[in-house]
């Protein structure tokens, strides 16, 4: 989203941050969306909170005096927990608890806006319409725009999809119970699985996990009478074409409905800060009504 440009150029600056297992990125973007100053770190195992200080600061430094943000916003792993102000992901997870709305307002001093990774990256591959959004990374997450507008739902978490029911007595899921999407098309459920890195995922797992997605993007066209489904994150940059043709092959069995016969599910892979860019060009046009 957006292109580089030089500093000088930049008005109504919004900082922008993604929180990942594996990275903590930080960046200043300008009204259209093009990233200035940014940089990134390996996200350490403990003090994560202090890191990410740490890296704020580290950019705010590195930004001209006269163009400190006017905003911030921060994608992590969801769910989004207002009352902590923080993220409350399920199970084992060193994000749970780390009240990182107020670690960041200090720093930043301006409004700090919370939201899923998965829904920042529907946001960011909509472009005015509608999409349904599926990001696979170390969990299953997700997002839905209608119209150009996100969706929230009552706890504001429509497009939560990892507990999306795939396959009955299928694969043990870490909510507890069995055959969720998660089980099939998470990174760390993929890798509990095999016992193996992503990368080394046997050739008949990624098949299974293609059919798996192909299967609940099936079902959620059918459901939100949404065409464009675009899916992105770990699992797709690693598992790559044949991952898509499982996915596709699948697809061809499950929309012999008249109203899906035009489904557009495809790939898009944008780059790290993209969702928090696009939920911060996107602050006060979220929709707040349920589903």
């Amino acid at each position: 989203m957006g292109d580089e440009r030089s500093s000088t150029d930049f008005v109504d600056v919004r900082m922008v941050i993604d929180l990942g297992e594996r990275h903590l990125a930080v960046g200043m973007i300008d009204a259209d969306g093009n990233v200035g100053v940014r940089d990134r770190v390996v996200t350490p195992p403990r003090d994560r909170d202090v890191a990410l200080t740490r890296l704020v600061h580290r950019v705010l430094a590195a930004t001209p005096a006269e163009q400190q943000p006017v905003l911030c916003a921060v994608t992590g792993p969801g769910p989004v927990d207002e009352q902590l102000g923080g993220f409350a992901p399920l199970g084992d997870n060193d994000w749970n608890g780390l009240p990182v709305r107020d670690a960041i307002s200090e720093v930043v001093g301006c409004s700090v806006i919370l939201e899923s990774t998965g829904r920042g990256y529907a946001l960011a591959a909509c472009d005015g319409g509608s999409v349904i959004g599926v990001h696979l990374g170390d969990y299953v997450d997700g997002g839905i725009v209608v119209d150009g507008r996100l969706l929230s739902g009552e706890r504001a978490s429509a497009g939560e999809f990892a507990h999306l029911g795939i396959e009955p007595d299928g694969r043990p899921c870490r909510c507890g119970i069995a055959g969720c999407l998660d089980a099939y098309a998470g990174v760390r459920s993929i890798e509990a699985s095999t016992g193996r890195g992503l990368v080394s995922t046997p050739a008949s797992l990624i098949a299974q996990s293609g059919m798996m997605v192909a299967r609940a993007c099936a079902s959620l066209a059918a459901m939100m009478d949404i065409h464009r489904i675009r899916i992105g994150g770990v699992v797709v940059e690693a598992f790559r074409q044949a991952f898509i043709e499982s996915i596709h092959q699948e697809l061809s069995e499950r929309t012999r409905l008249t109203h899906l016969t035009d489904l557009d599910v495809a790939a898009a892979q944008f780059h790290v800060l993209a969702g928090a860019s696009a939920v911060a060009l996107a602050a006060g046009t979220i929709e707040s009504s349920a589903v």
